[in-house]
């Protein structure tokens, strides 16, 4: 029981006490840090020996058919959130976690979401020369089963546990498309995402060409030196593709965003009280027209960077209006190599636009039988 307790009462204490640290989050203002400090007495009084949180705990211990274990407990605590993007890992969890921030680990290389309709995940994008490009699965690809196990009701994160496994293993998914239900087998493997993409385009050559995969560690010195490399070959206009970004670190897409705006805010945040927070960032403005790409696949930190280049007018937003995850979390270390991802905060564009669970809406919206970068090599060829 105690051992219980104090799992808990270490999770109530770090997420108060543990300030700085990124994934999609912001280093809080020495104010908050004050206000946080203030409240942990509050919290501690959660655990005390007549509250109500640990008198249920000693119910259910005492009580419940089955033996309960402390990660249990834990997870229902967060599940209890309601909140998609709110995770406690255990120790295998926070490996591969971290693994994905570099950006690589071993599964079948897709990102998923949820399709709400269906309760089921939906795979979102593929990775180019991945196991599951190998095997033909494709965007919009609703995965029910993988081998015996059903993915209805399950998070994204339980979804992920059961498709992904060691390299040189196979998995077996029961995919519905289109109407028709097929089995496809893919073989895992070690995924290396290539953060960046890069291409010139043009009769002239002189259209220069950016995808951002993943804004993972090292991404934001990789796009300055490419933005340096192709200033130095003089384009005329460069195309950032953000299509089927899922996201990553913010500190990363902070420095991304110095080269496509201004220096100010490049977004705001919302914490629970309400309070609004502007995050500056030193930039510089584009010499060159800009078109960016984007999808129903662009989200998070990609969504964050597409957001600012409309509200500054620096580039033009052409495609799909994108995923809508206005969300921030933190990542915070647990004993035992635990981790709890937790969101923080809600965050706007620029001009204070709300986009979670609504995107950003392109400035020109593409129909199903335009071609995106056709589309953008005739903008800035004009």
């Amino acid at each position: 029981m105690d051992r219980i307790k104090n799992k808990i009462s270490v999770i109530l204490i770090v997420i108060l006490l543990l300030i700085g640290g990124y994934y999609l989050g912001i280093k809080y203002p020495p104010s908050r840090i004050i206000n946080i400090m203030h409240a942990q007495d509050r919290f501690e009084n959660f655990l005390d020996d007549h509250s109500l949180l640990k008198r249920t705990i000693d119910i259910i211990e005492t009580n419940f058919y089955k033996p309960i274990e402390e990660e249990d407990l834990i997870k229902g605590m967060v599940d209890s959130l309601n909140d998609p993007y709110s995770v406690f890992y255990n120790p295998e969890q926070t490996k591969q976690f971290n693994e994905e921030i570099q950006g690589k680990y071993t599964g079948i290389g897709v990102v998923i979401t949820e399709n709400e309709d269906l309760a089921l995940p939906e795979i979102v994008s593929v990775f180019p020369g991945s196991p599951a490009k190998k095997a033909g699965l494709q965007k919009g690809d609703i995965i029910v089963g993988a081998d015996d196990a059903q993915l209805a009701g399950l998070s994204l994160e339980e979804v992920a546990m059961k498709v992904k496994g060691e390299s040189g293993t196979e998995v077996k998914l029961k995919i519905k498309r289109n109407g028709e239900t097929i089995i496809v087998t893919v073989k895992r493997a070690e995924i290396h995402i290539p953060l960046v993409e890069v291409n010139y385009l043009g009769d002239d050559g002189k259209i220069g060409y950016l995808k951002i995969n993943m804004f993972s560690e090292g991404v934001g010195t990789q796009v300055a030196n490419i933005a340096k490399e192709m200033n130095e070959n003089n384009v005329k206009g460069i195309i950032l593709d953000l299509r089927d970004n899922p996201g990553g670190l913010l500190y990363e897409c902070e420095k991304v965003a110095g080269q496509f705006i201004p220096s100010g805010v490049l977004l705001w945040t919302k914490d629970r009280e309400g309070k609004m927070t502007p995050l500056q960032i030193s930039g510089h403005e584009p010499t060159v027209p800009i078109v960016v790409l984007v999808n129903r696949g662009t989200a998070s930190a990609a969504e964050i960077l597409a957001g600012a280049i409309k509200d500054y007018k620096t580039g033009t937003i052409i495609g799909e209006t994108t995923f809508g995850k206005g969300v921030i979390q933190k990542i915070f270390s647990l004993p035992g190599e635990y981790t709890l991802k937790i969101t923080v905060q809600e965050y706007l564009t620029p001009d204070k636009k709300e986009i979670n669970k609504k995107g950003v809406e392109p400035d020109i919206q593409l129909e199903e039988s335009e071609e995106p970068l056709d589309k953008a090599l005739e903008l800035l060829e004009e």
